[in-house]
């Protein structure tokens, strides 16, 4: 372009023009996918204040050309993460399906506001609400037809920016469900402290963020154990619905269908049953699970969701469709009527502005095409076979870690994501040697922690393999060092359905040359320990490294 101050809009600029410089878009997009942008490593490492020193800049006062612009779309890309690579093992979110970055880029030129239908989103609103019940029908809800559709109050789902405000939303329908009183007198009317019951050590961080921004506080959150394969315990779930604390009351079961950690699933049904004796609101957390429901091979792991009040799904995580895409169904269409702004219109089979009954929403993009688009290019069926092909290779990377002798694993594993610490074949038969007073356990939970942390670092700074890193309990004491103490682990979390076997081989090269030299060290430091009279033990504190570790 010729022009170093070239229209702004695109109504002002020959088509062509502008043909020329979304296309260049595309490409730079593209070579960031491919990885010619980023030296073909998942990431070129920096820190915070790297960062801050390469981009911050005085407001712009005159505009830049083409070029200039380019350079600094281009800039950033080379310092972003790639979550498509099939090295970035640290989340599910390759959000690279063809078919939802298509849509994603003809939302962006449609820009509807979903708030309404008409003169905002007409065609965008019948989409989402198609959407919504093809959604209904893979849980097992009962569907409306779209074709038959009767009011907002029939729709029974909605959209949201991700599993926090899903979550979030569910909450709110519960306890509106269980208090209709509590939209005019608020909480301060009810007889009780409402409270949630979740398991601990595999909940998400969205419920203690719900309690406090919904006025329930951190004291209504009821925490029922967890099982050694970090499941909620139907007999702990059970011994609670059964005598609640005095003063309060249980209106929310929450049950996880692949929590964030090790994607253990729960005992989905034994606990809808739980619900449903003591006549409270079942959630379902599928935010990653809900992948498996485009499985006939694989759903039966979450049987008993049909019968769950509120399930949230999240899209971009597990089913290639980039961010945001996240949503929250019912049951019971009504519990989501509940929130229309006016009642009298939420029956009205000729009103479909969503805006009505989207609580904590407004104005909002056409985020919803980019799902439909996935089904309706590969169908439940093509979803399918990806979600399955992935379980498979998720089992081959189980496999190559084994086989490194590196690692113990903490629990096992329902689908695509395990967690581990670093302890080396060599470190491990030491430690069985070794006789190893009960003083010496803590310290010796803070070298594995420590030097878990340090090898998956090694890793993350060379931009070769991104493990995820968190603080997780040992809940079935597979490291013999007791199940009450947190450790720093890595997470490995498969979200492509192929990964090519030269890049499998470069991973496993990786892993065991990163091994080689903390090995080493890692058993002179634990003969320094053993050998100690005075062991000095820290529990190692909370790490938001990773995604899992929110």
């Amino acid at each position: 372009m010729s022009d170093t101050h070239p229209p702004a809009l695109l109504g002002n600029r020959p088509t062509e023009d502008s043909r020329r410089l979304l296309h260049r878009a595309v490409d730079l997009g593209l070579d960031f996918a491919s990885g010619a942008l980023r030296d073909d490593l998942v990431l070129r490492h920096a820190t915070v204040s790297e960062l801050i020193d390469r981009f911050a800049s005085p407001l712009p006062q005159d505009g830049g050309n083409a070029e200039q612009f380019f350079e600094a779309l281009t800039e950033i890309a080379r310092w972003s993460i790639s979550q498509a690579d099939p090295r970035y093992l640290a989340f599910p979110d390759t959000g690279d399906s063809i078919a939802a970055l298509a849509a994603d880029i003809v939302a962006s030129f449609l820009n509807q506001n979903l708030i309404a239908y008409d003169r905002s989103a007409p065609a965008a609103s019948v989409i989402e609400a198609q959407l919504i019940t093809w959604l209904r029908e893979l849980i097992g809800y009962p569907v409306t037809a779209l074709a038959d559709y009767q009011g907002l109050a029939s729709l029974g789902g909605m959209w949201t920016s991700g599993g926090n405000m899903s979550n979030h939303i569910a909450i709110a329908a519960a306890l509106a469900h269980t208090y209709p009183e509590i939209r005019t007198t608020g909480l301060r009317a009810l007889p009780e402290q409402p409270v949630i019951l979740l398991a601990g050590g595999v909940e998400h961080f969205s419920y203690l963020a719900a309690a406090q921004a919904l006025g329930l506080g951190t004291d209504g959150l009821l925490w029922a154990d967890a099982t050694p394969e970090f499941t909620s315990d139907p007999a702990s779930v059970a011994r609670l619905l059964a005598s609640s604390p005095p003063g309060k009351r249980i209106f929310m079961v929450v049950g996880v269908a692949g929590n964030c950690r090790t994607t253990g699933i729960d005992d989905l049904q034994a606990l809808a049953e739980l619900s449903e004796q003591h006549n409270v609101w079942f959630h379902v957390d599928a935010c990653h699970g809900g992948s498996l429901l485009f499985s006939e091979k694989l759903k039966v792991r979450l049987a008993g969701i049909e019968h769950a009040d509120s399930v949230a799904l999240d899209p971009h995580k597990g089913l290639f469709v980039s961010y945001p895409s996240s949503y929250v169904l019912f049951r019971a269409p009504a519990a989501l009527g509940r929130f229309a702004r006016y009642p009298d219109r939420a029956d009205d089979p000729d009103c479909l502005d969503l805006g009505l009954i989207t609580p904590f929403y407004g104005s909002r993009g056409f985020e919803s095409l980019k799902l439909w688009a996935l089904i309706k290019h590969q169908g439940v069926d093509g979803i399918g076979r990806l979600v399955e092909d992935r379980q498979a290779t998720f089992q081959k990377m189980v496999d190559l870690l084994e086989r490194t002798g590196c690692f113990r694993m903490l629990g096992t594993s329902d689908f695509y994501r395990c967690a581990f610490v670093f302890l080396p074949t060599p470190v491990a038969e030491a430690l069985e040697l070794a006789t190893l007073p009960a003083a010496h356990h803590g310290t010796v939970r803070d070298l594995i922690s420590h030097y878990t942390a340090a090898f998956a670092d090694r890793l993350y700074r060379a931009g070769t393999v991104v493990f995820d890193l968190f603080a997780l309990q040992d809940l079935a004491d597979r490291i013999g060092l007791g199940s009450g103490a947190k450790y720093q682990v890595m997470g490995m979390c498969v979200g492509h359905p192929h990964i090519p076997d030269e890049i499998e081989h470069g991973i496993e090269q990786d892993i065991t040359e990163a091994a080689r030299d903390l090995t080493g060290r890692m058993l002179e430091d634990l003969g320094a320990l053993l050998t100690s009279t005075d062991p000095i033990a820290s529990t190692p504190g909370p790490d938001v490294t990773g995604p899992a570790g929110w």
